[in-house]
């Protein structure tokens, strides 16, 4: 029996199970069984988000079964996400023949997944946990009067070993289901329920010699071997140091990542435990080996480290559960196949999800997988921080469908695709059912996006679709991004390091700036108008429509309506942050996220920024570091990831008689060309005199890069500026760029005193223009606005550029109002 030591006592707000509560779940095992001996040893297997996979269920068996033999006494628990978002051969049998794999394959507990709840609580409670033989465990879910609804632990016992199993469900249910499968059910912290049910086993006096705690949550980062994720977030980094150290292990589902490591123990020096999670779809089975200590220690230490093995390594057990396993999934697999041959559409290459660095990277400038695809039906890329070719084709197809089926009324109609809904990739290479390649099945189509949701409709203003996308951003503490997908017709640019709810600054619908004021028509799955993956203003949308198709159904259509699809790799919206350069006198934009992620894509080598008159910009794209200044960078830009930096020098004039706030469209392009072309408004504001060596009025001027069509000379800096005649000492050496020309004397007096030389906001926020002023420095030199920088509500500011010479001109985002 345990011996709990040094206890804290029950939380007196709890909800307690209470004795009457535990002998109802059938939890309880009698008290004085034989406990565990010392030196006793226990395998613990575990894996998370199976979805149905049929195609992986006889090489999960095959290793679940070698490692039962090769163990002393063993135990399989699945952090859930069992059924729902499944494979089509499961779907398209309601998940039926999932169950009974997993009830064939012996798994002794289970998790409560978000997926469980796909059907709605009722099926949850009526169909999915009596038909299961293990346990399906929640301890975090209340109903409104506080009581528990699930099961929150089971004991099982095997050898004379007692295992007390904790099931918690992630928070985030509410968001990832739609709404109406959960209402009236509240979904607690996890951690806090995982150590409220270990202080009630304890005050019930409940027996057990080992406890694990399977959160259907984790990491948002993979792991190497041994080693915790690379990417961690709040609930994760609680789970880990907050989780009771009386638990012993843990695993974890959800987020998809594989990571098998050991943790320190809260409160216990030098001792530690297993974390562990296995990826998706029976692509991992997770295990590790505990021992009992000896004498008055009942601890359980770790002998063989926490791993994960691969199901696809080679494997050749075969016992009555393989044998078993093997002939139901493959049953299920042959009735789906009839259903699921019949083609569709077809395409000219495969259009996917995007892959992270972890499982892809540019190949001869081609975004090409780690390794081969060996499962074409649960492969996937899964990154749903990055925009996709997956999503763009998605979100067009529901426009495509609304609009072709006559029921898209008179507005602008905008398809809106969450990245969770996107559940496989199409492959342009022939799959194993043979149908050829370039053939889109069925079965493939419904892969995709299997959940069976309602394609509705509803109306927005456009400042409530600039909040939609603001809101791709969570609100919780993690403020993790979801790179929901927009229509063809829809283009727009951020800055992920400003503040929550202030970074989309331009937003354009057909190339033409939002109205906010205007009515637009969304398209998306219903569960999205519910509130569904945190879109709150979307629940608000007037006039809601249900368009009579499931979104799988609107798909299929549009994919018979548009054969040989190609891929498309534009990625429609761009992060946009304005930095220093190399010197103070080069501003530069900070430009990430032109490059797709989606296999196939190309490895974009360069951005040019074109801003017509004004000059024409190019710089490299590549790995660089985050902007210093940049405290939390969020998205594409984040951890080091491509950028360029595209430094706006200064050579060019600007007349004197240009308005102060004109607006100057620029244009971002991606090369090679894939389709990106991103166009947003800034506002140019002038301070200071034309720069020495331009004409008085600035008129004549010829922008950079121009050739001296009329025999004038270009600005100062460029072509012929730097020749032997125009380059020289007077002109082009020192005295042009030295103290006398940027000198107090010179950036004060002359043309740019901090009266004359100080930006100040051009209208208002209520009028459509920007917000707030230019930063200026004590010698009178607009900077341009670092990193981060806010100058009002929407967007951070750019500030001034400084030419040579007197004048300075200032941009700024040109920020639409709400």
């Amino acid at each position: 029996m345990r011996v709990h030591l040094a206890r804290r006592a029950v939380r007196g707000a709890t909800v307690g199970l209470g004795a009457a509560a535990l002998a109802a779940s059938g939890a309880l095992v009698p008290l004085g069984a034989v406990a565990a001996e010392p030196g006793q040893q226990i395998t613990l297997m575990g894996f998370n988000d199976f979805h149905g996979a049929l195609g992986g269920a006889s090489a999960l068996a095959c290793q679940v079964e070698t490692v039962r033999a090769e163990s002393e006494t063993s135990f399989l628990f699945s952090a859930g996400d069992n059924v729902g978002g499944s494979a089509f051969e499961s779907a398209v049998q309601n998940d039926e023949p999932t169950i009974d794999v997993l009830n064939a394959l012996g798994v002794d507990a289970s998790a409560i997944g978000n997926h469980e709840y796909d059907q709605g609580q009722d099926d949850l409670f009526d169909r999915i946990e009596p038909r299961t033989d293990f346990p399906d465990l929640a301890a975090n879910v209340y109903d409104a009067e506080g009581n528990r609804v699930h099961d929150a632990y089971k004991i099982v016992e095997r050898d004379g070993v007692k295992v007390a199993v904790i099931g918690a469900v992630t928070t985030k249910t509410v968001g990832k289901v739609s709404p109406a499968a959960v209402e009236g059910l509240d979904f607690g912290d996890p951690v806090d329920a995982v150590n409220d049910v270990v202080d009630e086993l304890e005050a019930e006096g409940v027996e057990y010699d080992a406890a694990i705690a399977l959160y259907h949550e984790g990491a948002s980062g993979n792991g190497e071997p041994g080693a915790a994720p690379s990417n961690s977030d709040p609930i994760f980094d609680r789970i880990v140091s907050e989780t009771d150290p009386e638990v012993d292990a843990i695993f974890n589902g959800d987020s998809h990542r594989t990571y098998a490591y050991e943790a320190a123990v809260p409160g216990q020096d030098g001792e530690t435990r297993p974390i562990i999670q296995t990826g998706a779809s029976a692509a991992n089975l997770g295990t590790v080996t505990l021992e009992r200590g000896a004498g008055d220690d009942t601890d359980w230490d770790v002998v063989t480290a926490p791993e994960l093995r691969p199901t696809d390594a080679e494997c050749t057990t075969s016992t009555d559960v393989t044998e078993d396993v093997t002939s139901i999934a493959k049953t299920a697999i042959d009735e789906a196949a009839v259903v699921g041959a019949e083609p569709v559409g077809s395409l000219t290459g495969d259009i996917t999800t995007s892959w992270d660095d972890t499982k892809a990277s540019y190949v001869d400038g081609v975004r090409t997988a780690s390794a081969p695809i060996e499962n074409q039906a649960t492969t996937k890329g899964d990154n749903r921080t990055r925009h996709s070719a997956a999503g763009n084709m998605l979100a067009d197809s529901m426009k495509w469908y609304l609009e072709d089926s006559g029921k898209a009324g008179e507005n602008e109609v905008i398809g809106w695709m969450n990245p969770g809904g996107i559940r496989a990739e199409l492959w342009n290479a022939e799959s194993p059912t043979g149908e050829g390649d370039g053939v889109i099945t069925y079965a493939e189509a419904n892969n995709m996006v299997p959940f069976g949701n309602t394609l509705n409709s509803g109306e927005v203003t456009g400042a409530q679709f600039l909040q939609m996308l603001e809101e791709q951003w969570n609100r919780d503490d993690s403020g993790a991004f979801l790179a929901f997908s927009v229509s063809e017709n829809i283009e727009y640019a951020y800055d992920s390091s400003a503040p929550l709810d202030e970074r989309v600054f331009d937003v354009r619908v057909n190339g033409d700036p939002i109205d906010p004021d205007a009515t637009y028509t969304i398209v998306t799955a219903s569960f999205l108008f519910e509130g569904g993956d945190g879109m709150e203003t979307l629940a608000s949308a007037e006039n809601v429509q249900d368009a009579g198709v499931l979104d799988r159904d609107a798909f299929t259509e549009y994919l018979r309506a548009n054969p040989e699809l190609e891929p498309d790799y534009s990625q429609r919206q761009i992060d946009v942050q304005f930095v220093e350069g190399d010197d103070e006198n080069s501003p530069a934009l900070r430009l990430s996220g032109l490059e797709s992620q989606s296999l196939g894509a190309p490895e974009i080598t360069s951005v040019t920024v074109d801003a017509g008159e004004y000059g024409t910009f190019e710089a490299p794209y590549g790995s660089t570091e985050p902007a210093a200044e940049a405290e939390e960078p969020v998205t594409m830009a984040a951890e080091g990831g491509l950028a360029a930096e595209v430094t706006l020098t200064d050579l060019y004039c600007v007349p004197t008689d240009t308005p102060e706030s004109t607006v100057v469209p620029v244009t971002i392009t991606a090369v090679p060309e894939t389709g990106t072309e991103i166009v947003f408004d800034t506002v140019v504001e002038i301070t200071g005199g034309t720069p020495e060596g331009c004409d008085d009025d600035g008129s004549t001027t010829p922008p950079p890069g121009d050739d001296d069509e009329d025999g004038t000379s270009p600005p100062p800096g460029g072509g012929d500026q730097g020749s032997d005649d125009q380059g020289s000492d007077d002109q082009g050496s020192d005295d042009q760029g030295s103290d006398d020309q940027g000198s107090d004397d010179q950036g004060t007096s002359t043309g740019g005193s901090a009266g004359a030389g100080t930006s100040t906001g051009v209208g208002s926020s209520t009028a459509g223009d920007p917000v707030g002023g230019a930063p200026t420095t004590a010698d009178g030199r607009s900077d341009l606005a670092r990193t981060g920088t806010n100058a009002g509500i929407l967007a951070a500011i750019a500030g001034a550029l400084t030419l040579t010479g007197a004048g300075a001109i200032a941009l700024r985002h040109r920020i639409g109002r709400r």
